[in-house]
């Protein structure tokens, strides 16, 4: 949560906890037991999920490849 405060400028977990319960109205806490990760809710398959949370600096080698005409 550090990286997260950081990130949007504020000074620590404090100011975001207090800045998170009046945007939404509850705990960072208790928003996240409120709303689970869809892959709790939503049968993803597995290639799907691996295809798509692969680290951004993590490539295929025909994403690298050029362009052919």
């Amino acid at each position: 949560m550090l990286e997260i405060c950081g990130a949007i400028g504020l000074s620590g977990v404090g100011s975001f906890t207090t800045s998170f319960g009046r945007a939404y109205g509850l705990s960072p806490t208790a928003y996240h037991a409120a709303h689970p990760p869809a892959s709790a809710r939503v049968a993803i398959p597995t290639c799907v999920l691996q295809a798509y949370a692969r680290p951004q600096s993590s490539t295929f080698r025909e994403d690298s490849a050029p362009a052919r005409r």
